[in-house]
């Protein structure tokens, strides 16, 4: 199966589950012949052409816009790890590499946290959101303020859990992303032996941290492989800014084996913490936050 035919597969599934009622549609009097909404009814919620719709659905559409993208989230009620799914299977279907897949669904998801690392937990690219909950700390050292700050700095998520105070702080001292990211790099040590910026990295973090050599050891040798996903499981943040927020984790890697994966934040709907996040996304600058110049 192809990637086209898998996002089509994955939109099938996701229209079954909708009844007409939950979106505000009648019933009808014909018979359906399957469960939840028709393709038709989809098109006319997403306010796009029948044709078109299908035509995703069948897998004779390689690049849907991330326009159309968020039109059919919200036709089929996505919640947020779903809508990050859908864009993956987007992105893919798309022919977008490794890299360029990971960070287009960071950066095709503003409402939402997304870190793109590498298996060095590099900080390869970030949306604003995400370098504002990750790493607020850090937006005012770059050389230009503004609305660009975020791009600016591009740190190593592992030093920053285990060598800055002030992103233990943010976890709250709690250990389970500390313990995710040394079973995570323990996987890597074993797929890349040879990269010598990951040994140079493993032996810093030996040298300077008690915690970080005892996670290490403590990690099986099973992470080897494609590395845990979502091994840090819901997370809670105690954010300089936002407040307290419980935040589930969703990562996407490329099945490519390049170890660049996307991290994608996203709290319950109607939650505190989904609240906490929102006031987090008012505080961005209006180009970062939402694509258009700030008045006045």
């Amino acid at each position: 199966m192809n990637d086209a035919a898998r996002l089509g597969d994955f939109l099938r599934s996701q229209r079954c589950l909708v009844t007409p009622e939950e979106v505000g549609l009648p019933p009808g009097t014909s018979q359906r012949r399957v469960p939840g909404l028709r393709r038709e009814e989809v098109a006319l919620l997403g306010g796009i052409s029948h044709d078109y719709y299908a035509r995703i659905e069948q897998g004779r559409v390689r690049r849907v816009s991330p326009a159309v993208l968020d039109a059919i989230a919200r036709a089929l009620l996505l919640d947020n790890t779903q809508r990050a799914h859908l864009y993956w299977l987007a992105n893919q279907a798309a022919g977008q590499d490794g890299a360029d897949a990971v960070r287009r669904v960071a950066s095709s998801m503003p409402s939402l946290p997304a870190v793109v690392l590498n298996h060095r937990h590099d900080v390869l690219d970030w949306n604003p959101l995400g370098s504002a909950l990750l790493a607020w700390h850090l937006r005012g050292t770059a050389p230009q303020p503004g609305p660009a700050a975020y791009l600016v700095v591009r740190p190593n998520l592992a030093r920053m859990v285990f060598l800055d105070p002030r992103t233990r702080a943010l976890f709250g001292g709690r250990d389970r992303p500390a313990a995710g990211v040394a079973a995570s790099l323990r996987g890597a040590a074993e797929r890349y032996p040879t990269d010598r910026r990951l040994t140079g990295l493993i032996s810093e973090l030996t040298e300077n941290s008690a915690e970080f050599t005892e996670l290490w050891w403590r990690a099986s040798a099973a992470s080897a492989g494609p590395g845990p996903r979502n091994a840090c499981g819901p997370v809670t943040f105690d954010h300089p800014v936002a407040g307290r927020m419980e935040l589930s984790v969703v990562t996407l890697e490329h099945r490519s084996g390049s170890g660049e994966r996307a991290v994608v934040f996203s709290a319950e709907a109607g939650s505190p913490s989904e609240q906490a996040l929102a006031r987090l996304l008012s505080l961005l600058p209006g180009p970062t936050r939402c694509g258009a110049p700030e008045s006045g």
